[in-house]
């Protein structure tokens, strides 16, 4: 019965309780018998229920409900956050109550991050750099995170000769490592057209509308498997470079040392095959292919800000090194 199985998820759930679209998701009960019979149990005395910004109700038992503070947490869809799940639970350890939500690209992360949509972002941290220079440094970047899993792909049948179209996400590491390959490779006259998803990009290059594209896992991959030519992993000329890291919106010093050390605790495991299965649900890829690509990776629970500066300086970015210093928390 509906009535029960809400109850049931929510005695689970216990503290944290359950955002209300997320009780249909695990249930399979439609929103209008969500609705319906969280109605009755409000009205019982049963459930208590609290709106949580624009994700809607969060739905507690009466009892169990929690004045936790609502962490969201954005990421990119890729395969290069298998720690996430460590890092949620440890902020839920601290009492924090943890939204995940994935996005296409850095941008429109970036985006939501700075209108205050969410509070904690993984995202590249060139796409970081400009944003905290456009909002005028309105939020911090931990330097912990991953390096690897990005690879410039060659269409199948096409020679490096022959490029003349290639794909990117727009100010990205994936931009960024593209523009370094094709200055090294004397490919100056490639036109670059940029993508919101890595869907897109893949189904531009399998279509021939680029020929060369720069790309994260598990696309990469993904792709190689299809026949197309790996021509080169951006740890093969950037070396151990500082991909998506973390942004703070976060106000409070004290919570933000607390996340920043939660992440370089998620960060310091050694092996993440166990979180394949969980990673590939929530971003839409078969877990094997997730636990595949997890050898590209080297996780970093610190990046030091010299190493960083490194970085920009190799893909050609030595303005944006004067931002660091400011914008990195514990610089």
């Amino acid at each position: 019965m509906s009535r029960e199985a809400i109850i049931e998820l929510l005695r689970e759930r216990g503290g944290r309780g359950a955002l209300q679209s997320e009780i249909g998701e695990s249930t399979g009960y439609s929103k209008s018998t969500i609705s319906y019979f969280l109605s009755k149990l409000e009205g019982e005395g049963v459930i208590y229920r609290r709106r949580e910004g624009g994700l809607g109700f969060r739905v507690w038992l009466k009892g169990l409900e929690s004045s936790s503070r609502l962490v969201r947490v954005g990421i990119v869809r890729a395969a290069e956050y298998p720690f996430i799940f460590d890092f949620k639970s440890r902020l839920e350890e601290e009492g924090f109550s943890v939204y995940l939500r994935v996005y296409d690209d850095g941008v429109s992360l970036m985006n939501d991050l700075v209108r205050g949509r969410v509070e904690v972002g993984l995202s590249p941290l060139i796409t970081q750099l400009v944003f905290y220079v456009a909002s005028r440094g309105g939020f911090r970047i931990v330097a912990s995170g991953a390096s690897g899993g990005g690879s410039i792909v060659l269409r199948r049948g096409v020679e490096v000769g022959d490029v003349r179209r290639a794909g990117s996400t727009l100010a990205s590491t994936m931009d960024a490592c593209l523009a370094a390959y094709l200055r090294e490779g004397g490919l100056s006259d490639v036109e670059v057209t940029y993508f919101d998803s890595p869907q897109r990009m893949v189904e531009a290059l399998e279509s021939g509308g680029i020929e060369l594209l720069s790309i994260w896992e598990p696309y990469s991959s993904i792709l190689e498997a299809r026949g197309h030519r790996r021509l080169a992993r951006f740890s093969d000329f950037m070396g151990a470079f500082p991909c998506c890291v973390l942004a703070l919106r976060l106000a409070d010093e004290g919570l933000e040392g607390l996340v920043a050390d939660a992440l370089a605790e998620a960060l310091s495991k050694r092996d993440y095959a166990d979180r394949a299965t969980e990673l590939g649900g929530l971003i839409g890829v078969e877990p094997e292919v997730v636990r595949r690509c997890l050898a590209e990776y080297e996780f970093h629970p610190r990046f030091e800000v010299g190493a960083v500066k490194c970085y920009l300086k190799a893909v050609g970015l030595e303005a944006a090194a004067q931002w660091v210093a400011k914008a990195l928390l514990h610089s």
